[in-house]
């Protein structure tokens, strides 16, 4: 049995912190030991101790932090850890380097479209503490080969899959509309994520005002906690679309919630990989329209599996909006092909896959310097 050690320095809940506990359970199934090392006290932390998956406290403060990478070797050595998984850039630092003096080998996955620096330090970082580095698509992969240099042989693209199980046209969503308050008649757009600034909800909002005259009882709700709310209720409040826009908070019900949609929209507008919620919402058989941000390209084929628009573009978000309810036939036919799509290339049994052939290359120690 071998033990994989992820960490994550984050103290935040999204994509990212989800596929970690998502992998882990999912190994966890095929017979390998997963722990997971992160903050004191963190979101990820909770969720993992909550679904069973052992945590290791580990506090990293900085970069190369000597406590933490002292406290890293500890553990890899207490726990027998094969091969350590990390994934922000704090924890990248502290627990490559003691993975390296314990003398594991390095996996570093990277989530976002950010670009990396071109400095030393980041091909250090990347090349050298990392034996192999997972993008969440070919996007970013793009990026560090023709951007930044990185040797591609050591770059595998594996975007999220989708449990489709979970995220399935099949399942119950009943209730969910009289507990929103939004009647049968309601024209619904909906996102789900995290409360960030580059996710867009701004646009979204201002596409929504713009097209209140023109769709009839045209709804949104909004999915997702995050360092935003505060703004985006000013904004509701402030532009009288109470009681059009509803805002739920974080919800577990998320498969739900996409089965009452009439259009799943993402507006980012920077950092988005290829997205875990939009795959989730092509799987249920949902309309997506989203901005050509990131990888998002990889998922949505204009045209072909959904509607994209430029990122910051508001008027030209509401026109792809109203051009999908004033085509529904043509819409469905996209949500149908996108369902194909995703069910053939983005599935969590082919996630898994492709990240296990990459530990069992590290762990069988095949030219892991190459």
């Amino acid at each position: 049995m071998h033990t994989i050690l992820h960490t994550e320095s984050s103290q935040g809940w999204g994509g990212q912190e989800m596929r970690i506990v998502q992998e882990s359970l999912e190994f966890m199934k095929r017979g390998y030991r997963m722990m997971i090392a992160c903050q004191p006290g963190s979101r990820i932390q909770n969720v993992a101790e909550g679904k069973g998956i052992p945590v290791i406290a580990l506090r990293m403060r900085v970069a190369m932090d000597p406590l933490a990478v002292a406290n890293c070797i500890r553990a890899i050595k207490k726990n027998g850890v094969d091969l350590v998984h990390t994934h922000s850039s704090t924890d990248s630092w502290c627990c490559s380097m003691g993975a390296k003096l314990a003398g594991v080998p390095v996996l570093r996955s990277r989530h976002v479209t950010t670009p990396i620096s071109t400095n030393c330090f980041s091909h250090f970082l990347f090349m050298k503490l990392a034996d192999r580095v997972i993008t969440s698509g070919e996007t970013i992969r793009r990026q560090m080969i023709e951007g930044n240099g990185y040797n591609p042989r050591k770059i595998i693209s594996i975007p999220a899959g989708i449990d489709e199980k979970r995220f399935s046209p099949e399942i119950s969503g009943d209730n969910v509309r009289k507990d929103l308050n939004i009647g049968k008649e309601d024209y619904l757009l909906g996102i789900v994520s995290v409360l960030r600034s580059w996710k867009g909800h701004v646009y979204l909002l201002e596409a929504f005002r713009a097209l209140r005259e023109k769709i009839p009882h045209l709804k949104l709700v909004i999915v997702g906690s995050g360092p935003q709310e505060r703004n985006i209720r000013k904004y509701i409040e402030g532009n009288g679309l109470a009681g059009k826009v509803i805002m739920t908070g974080h919800r577990e019900d998320v498969p739900q919630i996409l089965k009452n949609l009439d259009l799943f929209i993402l507006p980012s507008y920077s950092n988005e990989a290829t997205s875990q919620v939009i795959p989730q919402a092509m799987a249920m058989g949902i309309p997506v329209i989203a901005t050509s941000a990131g990888g998002i390209w990889e998922v949505v084929k204009d045209g072909e599996t959904g509607k994209l628009v430029p990122p910051r573009n508001a008027p030209a978000l509401s026109e792809a909006i109203l051009w999908a309810y004033q085509n529904r036939e043509e819409t469905r036919k996209m949500a149908r092909k996108a369902r194909e799509v995703v069910l053939k290339d983005f599935t969590l049994t082919g996630m898994i896959d492709k990240t296990e052939s990459v530990y069992r290359e590290l762990l069988d120690g095949h030219d892991v310097k190459k």
